[in-house]
């Protein structure tokens, strides 16, 4: 059996005073157990998210680039150095801001595995393609571009870019569907390959994602950012009050 992952991604979303008492809020409470918890915060407070009971570190992205010349980005060796496991590549905000295609993805991802990080890498369609009822063949080009030369120990997170931060989450049908088709895309690539659903997930719906056939855990934004809301989405992953 799968153990559930479940990552917080906190983006841009908080300050230091937001991290500490996320911090003090979860280890005061229970720690958790059968389940994988990860936490990407801003980079600045890599550090003082350190020592949350039970909680793993991730970036929120990485260069493409080994160390050097390169002002303002993060090296997967300097993740690595702070304590970080995973790493967020590929994003939807940074394909669509920052202009990351397949192929930088693929090569943030690669530079991850080469440091000992695991690689976060997010596909998802928009509404325009789903709408079109192209989300599945969308999906698994993104998918088969963005894994290119990549080894065993990755993650997929599928969040379709329709439902982040909209309060409109895909049901979870569509999830487990989407989820099937990309294990089903990488089945001859990896052997144990997790795939995990982001977008508008928060306590009340997210049971419905984890018992989902294919979801493997949760990639959380906004409801993240409170260590209550957080404890109880991991909570509901492993089926616990």
């Amino acid at each position: 059996m799968i153990t559930p992952l479940i990552i917080a991604n906190w983006k841009m979303a908080i300050d230091k005073n937001g991290v500490e008492a996320f911090k003090a809020d979860w280890n005061s409470r229970p720690p958790m157990t059968g389940v994988d918890v990860v936490v990407a915060p801003p980079a600045p407070y890599l550090s003082v998210v350190s020592g949350l009971t039970g909680v793993s570190l991730c970036g929120q992205t990485v260069s493409e680039n080994d160390m050097g010349a390169h002002t303002g980005e993060i090296a997967a060796a300097m993740l690595s150095d702070v304590g970080c496991q995973y790493v967020i590549v590929g994003h939807s905000e940074r394909r669509q801001h920052q202009g990351e295609t397949n192929a930088i993805v693929a090569q943030k991802a690669k530079r991850a595995q080469l440091a000992g990080l695991t690689p976060v890498v997010c596909v998802g369609e928009p509404s325009h393609i789903r709408a079109a009822g192209k989300a599945a063949s969308y999906v698994r080009d993104q998918v088969l571009s963005s894994c290119d030369d990549l080894s065993d120990g990755l993650v997929i997170a599928y969040e379709p870019v329709w439902a982040i931060g909209s309060g409109e989450a895909a049901s979870a049908d569509v999830a487990s569907s989407m989820h099937l088709d990309i294990k089903t895309a990488l089945a001859d690539r990896y052997a144990d390959l997790r795939v995990i659903y982001g977008g508008s997930v928060k306590p009340d719906n997210c049971a419905a994602f984890t018992t989902a056939e294919g979801v493997d855990g949760l990639l959380v934004g906004g409801a993240s950012l409170s260590a209550e809301s957080f404890w109880n989405i991991c909570a509901a992953a492993i089926g616990a009050e």
